[in-house]
């Protein structure tokens, strides 16, 4: 049968006393610091995830943003280019109107010197025929 002793006795007051020590100055203030820490994890994990959602949300305002800025931009750079072109195609008619004025007058010009040169050719064919001839014979020819 079992002996009861002075130490089983002492186990018996011991272990409650030092259970009640532990539980008040150990586990309980452990247990509310593990409570403390699980709950700032999950406060933790709960702003994580809505700045995570802000972030998605500033994002997508940003790039929708970004495309329409994109447009923007293409169709001034669209409307820049049909304003250059405009005016590369004006300058273009301008320079080839300036180019058939200059052609056209020179073309004049040509056609009143072959003219010219038209009238005067038979007067100066005569004159150097005359002038060859005074000095084949080598007197002045009369009339």
């Amino acid at each position: 049968m079992l002996k009861l002793n002075v130490t089983f006795l002492f186990v018996l007051v011991a272990f409650p006393i030092a259970y009640a020590i532990l539980k008040r100055y150990l586990f309980d203030p452990l247990a509310a610091i593990l409570q403390e820490r699980d709950r700032d994890a999950r406060t933790a994990a709960q702003i994580h995830s809505e700045s995570v959602e802000a972030l998605s949300q500033t994002v997508a305002r940003a790039e929708k943003e970004l495309a329409r800025a994109r447009q923007e931009a293409l169709k001034q750079r669209e409307a820049l280019r049909a304003e250059g072109r405009s005016q590369w195609e004006k300058k273009l008619a301008d320079a080839q109107a300036s180019a058939r004025a200059h052609i056209d007058d020179a073309s004049r010009e040509i056609q009143a010197q072959a003219e010219r040169s038209s009238r005067e050719l038979p007067q100066q064919a005569r004159a150097l025929a005359r002038e060859l001839a005074e000095k084949l014979l080598g007197r002045k020819l009369v009339a």
